[in-house]
């Protein structure tokens, strides 16, 4: 069984796997990025909360990454073109860090 993203009003889980659960009141930084699968490319969000160094990886293919994209992106204030500048030009990283505590 694979992974499930589940969004509440207070943050969001991964359900299966390696479960996790994020805060949004815990969230210091939001990193986007594309892992290049040879045929296709495949677009995460990664995580950085309170007191861990650790990124919490999600990707567009996780059951629910619909609903916690839009989330963040009311949460958060990224930039606009995020996906965009993170989708083109194909197989590249692209990484890009489109929200911060620090800024």
């Amino acid at each position: 069984m694979g992974t499930t993203l589940r969004t509440a009003a207070d943050g969001f889980s991964i359900v299966g796997g390696n479960p996790v659960t994020v805060r949004w009141q815990d969230v210091v930084e939001i990193v986007a990025f594309k892992r290049d699968l040879l045929t296709r490319d495949l677009i995460c969000v990664g995580f950085r909360v309170v007191g861990s160094e650790e990124l919490i990886e999600t990707d567009e293919e996780m059951p629910g990454f619909g609903k916690l994209r839009a989330d963040v992106e009311s949460r958060f204030s990224l930039p606009e073109n995020w996906w965009s500048e993170v989708a083109f030009p194909a197989f590249a990283t692209n990484m890009t860090t489109i929200w911060s505590a620090a800024s």
